[in-house]
């Protein structure tokens, strides 16, 4: 029997809204941005820019990502964890989203953002 790994999520308004539309089928994703299979049940939400360097508690600041992976990244830089096919996809599945509560376009424009500055600043 596989026990999923819990994350203590800490609860703000936005964090949880990528987690809970994803379990909602609401957003499609088969991989997070490194390439890790993505299941109900075992998804958690990464800091693009970890915590402990400064980033924000914020949805563009926040991916799906496997718990392993997650795990794994820990706070370290997220560049060399990146799987490109698979951060194309998840751009590409993130545009079409359009619930009540999350806007994809609006989110994929600020995540990117987020994701540069990462990557710029070897976070």
């Amino acid at each position: 029997m596989i026990i999923p790994i819990v994350i203590n999520q800490i609860s703000s308004g936005n964090k949880s809204i990528l987690k809970t539309e994803f379990e909602r089928g609401r957003i499609p994703l088969k991989r997070d941005i490194t390439g890790h299979k993505l299941k109900k049940g075992y998804e958690s939400i990464d800091h693009t820019i970890p915590k402990s360097k400064g980033g924000k508690s914020n949805l563009y600041n926040y991916s799906l990502m496997d718990t392993i992976a997650n795990n794994k990244r820990g706070n370290k830089p997220l560049k060399p964890f990146i799987d490109l096919e698979s951060l194309v996809e998840y751009i590409s599945v993130m545009l079409d989203v359009k619930t009540p509560d999350l806007d994809g376009v609006d989110y994929v424009r600020k995540w990117l953002k987020t994701l540069l500055k990462a990557f710029k600043e070897n976070k």
